[in-house]
């Protein structure tokens, strides 16, 4: 099918000819069609890469009108990003007949949005949950002729603990038609459709997008402290790459980027503690190409629409399988092939082939680059620099005088000069060759993201708001942790239930994971996870101490540890 044959209106068909659009993907013509008919509700469940954006852009531009000065639709997304991309999705597909569209979102200053709101008077707002909550509370976003509700990765908001804020939000809008996008549809959110939803229409796209011929899919064996050494070895093992890098915390993104800034590879960031004005200048530098490597969380990485990235490198594996779908889905796009390779210490193994079921897709092991190899193909890389820097040289009098300079220098001393500036930095940390699979370094005082970039190894204590009479019982809660944080029992500590709260002690290197706990639920109760007052990371106690070890003689029963 194209889109010339979905009906769509000439402004929009000329719209998505000029941005080359073609043929519509499989959530495009099967929606498209549903949503410009009748006013309906509509659940589309689909991957993230699918074009689930324009599946609701172009039928929603269908029904606006654009002589109206009220808002029309309101559009909820789960982060900055994520609203800034539709927003801009919203303005390309708009070109030729152009509406008023708004963005708000935290990070930004609240009077400039409240301004733009008053003066743009837009038909349509894309929103984060929590700044759309808080321009309802402070009365200057009202819905009295909004007849649209569109929740964009509406398990993404869940995860993230906005679905009070979005429940409020449905029950400010008096009348209203709703669209849910969601890649997954857990229990609160069918909770949410039976409760908001009159007689939705669903359309679920199961067509995996990942195949073997779109992105090639490799996993590489390190020891943890070895990460670094095994991520360093594949970039100088490329000729030219254009590459996403993730992790699994906000910690471990900052300190990575740290670490392969300090090796000689220019490298940035994008993580929750980034003001938006960074976060905005970092993905320009990025898809201006000026970056070519960008280190991320998953939640960060919500709204990125980079076209052409050659490869996602796994540094750490996310703590659900989808969530790799999600993030090797951004390369290998259209036409083009993509590589996801992770990096993975032995433990991890069998995550690889539940991800391959997940996947259908082979995911091969390899071995890391022979230092031989990266050697020549540094070599190589510093010689085709030097043939452009030569064939870019005018020779006007700046460089005959040059040249008059270097006159008395022989061959081989200029040899030596070229070796310096384009080849020795470079080469200089493969001097000492060894195997990092068969003979990994010792550990130097140990690392929670691998290689150079270290965390102090310690427990944290954090509040949780369950405590006995919601039935924690310490087992249970270790269980539940390992469950959601992807770690072993060895990264716990105390569990000390009281009455109505507990305090719980992970590894702080786990600092981020046990706070984006926040948000989900124990029982029927929403769980509220905080930093423990007064309690930075200690070391960790000998398992022989009082509530370590089932057999350890602690009388406090809230302080034992059960045997798995």
């Amino acid at each position: 099918m194209l889109f010339s044959e979905l009906g769509l209106k000439a402004s929009s068909l000329e719209a998505v000819t000029k941005l080359g659009y073609l043929q519509p993907t499989e959530i495009q013509e099967r929606a498209i069609p549903v949503l410009m008919g009748e006013p309906v509700d509509f659940i589309g469940q689909a991957q993230t890469g699918t074009g689930k954006t324009a599946a609701f852009v172009l039928p929603l531009l269908e029904k606006i009108d654009r002589t109206s000065k009220h808002v029309q639709c309101l559009i909820l997304a789960p982060t900055r990003e994520l609203a800034n991309q539709i927003h801009e999705e919203i303005k390309k597909l708009s070109q030729m007949e152009p509406i008023k569209c708004l963005a708000v979102y935290g990070g930004t200053s609240v009077g400039g949005q409240i301004r733009d709101l008053k003066i743009t008077r837009p038909q349509i707002v894309v929103g984060t949950p929590g700044r759309v909550m808080d321009f309802i509370e402070r009365g200057v976003l009202t819905f009295e002729h909004t007849k649209q509700v569109i929740l964009d990765e509406a398990d993404e908001m869940l995860d993230m603990g906005f679905f009070d804020d979005v429940q409020d939000i449905l029950s400010a809008v008096p009348e209203k038609r709703i669209w849910m996008f969601s890649a997954t549809m857990p229990g609160p959110i069918r909770d949410l459709i039976s409760k908001y939803f009159c007689d939705p229409i669903t359309v679920k796209v199961t067509k995996n997008i990942l195949t073997s011929a779109s992105i090639e899919q490799k996993f590489v064996v390190v020891k943890n402290h070895d990460k670094i050494e095994a991520l360093c070895r594949i970039l100088d093992a490329e000729d030219e790459f254009f590459m996403i890098i993730f992790t699994k915390t906000k910690i471990m993104a900052k300190e990575l980027t740290d670490e392969l800034n300090a090796r000689g590879y220019p490298t940035d960031a994008l993580h929750g503690d980034m003001s938006q004005e960074s976060r905005d200048m970092t993905m320009k530098k990025f898809k201006d190409k000026k970056l070519s490597l960008l280190v991320c969380t998953d939640v960060a990485a919500r709204g990125i629409d980079v076209n052409e990235l050659t490869h996602v490198i796994n540094f750490s594996l996310p703590q659900d399988n989808e969530a790799y779908v999600h993030r090797i889905g951004r390369t290998g796009r259209g036409s083009s092939k993509g590589i996801a390779i992770s990096i993975i210490d032995s433990s991890e193994i069998s995550r690889i082939s539940q991800i391959e079921r997940i996947t259908k897709a082979k995911i091969e092991r390899v071995t890391l680059p022979k230092v031989e190899d990266i050697r020549n193909n540094i070599l190589n890389k510093a010689t085709k620099r030097f043939s452009t820097l030569v064939e870019n040289v005018t020779e006007d009098a700046s460089f005959t005088q040059f040249k008059e300079k270097f006159s008395s220098f022989d061959q081989t001393h200029l040899i030596k000069g070229v070796y310096a500036l384009l080849f020795e930095q470079s080469i200089k940390r493969y001097q000492k060759s060894y195997d990092i699979e068969l003979a990994p370094r010792p550990r130097d005082g140990g690392s929670a993201t691998g290689g150079g970039a270290r965390v102090e190894r310690g427990m944290q204590r954090f509040f949780v708001n369950i405590g006995r009479m919601d039935g924690v019982q310490p087992g249970e809660l270790i269980k539940f942790l390992c469950h959601h944080l992807q770690v072993r029992s060895t990264d716990i500590g105390r569990i000390d239930a009281k009455e109505k709260f507990a305090f719980i002690e992970v590894e702080s290197a786990h600092t981020d994971q046990v706070l984006n706990l926040k948000g989900l639920l124990w029982g029927q109760r929403k769980l509220s996870v905080e930093l423990a007052a007064g309690a930075p990371p200690r070391g960790r106690p000998e398992r022989s101490s009082r509530g370590y070890g089932g057999n350890s003689g602690g009388s406090d029963r809230n302080y034992s540890r059960p045997k798995y």
